[in-house]
């Protein structure tokens, strides 16, 4: 493979990241999902606090992966991190690049002493074999925990009651 590096994500990349965010969206079927632009991600991205980090994989000056990841925290154990995605381009996959981006997330959290490291895969999504071979648990089979979400709309009608 030509040179690859899996290195954290700069200003100037966010317009790159965007485009890959679409990318998974269309592979998601979900062409409509994403809202933010470029210039949200780099507002959102970088500056005092940060409200995600990332990595990129980058080969021959183009990237072609990314791994978006944020902290969190747990009442019962502590400060954890959520891989929220991690996508490769399809011209890109089968090069490891998956598996680069996703030991640079984990080694990240247990630099930083996370408890933990959580993320969500659709049920349909052949990256699920790809996580379970890395000795991930999926807590929704093993302790039946469910991931809930209220959008913004929902909101709006909790706080009008």
């Amino acid at each position: 493979m030509d040179k690859l590096e899996i290195r954290k994500l700069q200003r100037e990349d966010c317009v790159a990241l965007r485009n890959l965010v679409q990318e998974l969206a269309d592979f998601e079927e979900m062409p409509d999902g994403p809202k933010l632009d470029a210039e949200d991600l780099e507002k959102n991205g970088f500056g005092e606090q940060p409200l995600f980090h990332s990595f990129v994989a980058e080969v021959e000056n183009q990237i072609v992966g990314y791994a978006i990841y944020y902290y969190t925290f747990s009442t019962w154990r502590g400060k954890s991190m959520f891989l929220d995605e991690l996508y490769v381009k399809p011209s890109h996959r089968k090069m490891h690049i998956g598996s680069l981006l996703f030991d640079a997330v984990a080694k990240e959290a247990s630099k930083n002493s996370c408890c933990r490291l959580d993320f969500i895969v659709l049920d349909w999504n052949p990256a699920a074999e790809f996580y379970k071979r890395r000795g991930v648990i999926d807590i929704t089979e093993k302790e039946k925990w469910h991931y809930y979400r209220i959008e913004a709309d929902g909101l709006q009608k909790l706080i009008e009651k």
